[in-house]
């Protein structure tokens, strides 16, 4: 695969990834009034199993991602 398509593709699947992970917290969460802010104090039970498997989906995305950029911008980091 093209490099570009590929990135391209890490990037939609990081999206993706992110969007999941966020909609968890819609479905789990309350918010103020008509905000998109999150009422923390009155929010239910979070299962933490899932909640765990969202964030790792959207991290794995990010780590395939990295390489990519470390390579284009000629950095280096340890994550």
């Amino acid at each position: 695969m093209d490099e570009k398509l590929e990135v391209e593709a890490k990037i939609k699947a990081l999206l993706e990834a992110r969007g999941e992970f966020y909609k968890l917290f819609d479905e789990n969460s309350v918010k103020f009034g008509q905000t998109d802010v999150f009422d923390f104090d009155s929010c239910g039970d979070l299962k933490f199993k899932e909640a765990y498997a969202k964030f790792y989906d959207y991290d794995y995305a990010i780590r395939k991602l990295l390489p990519y950029l470390y390579k284009a911008y000629g950095v280096k980091f340890n994550v």
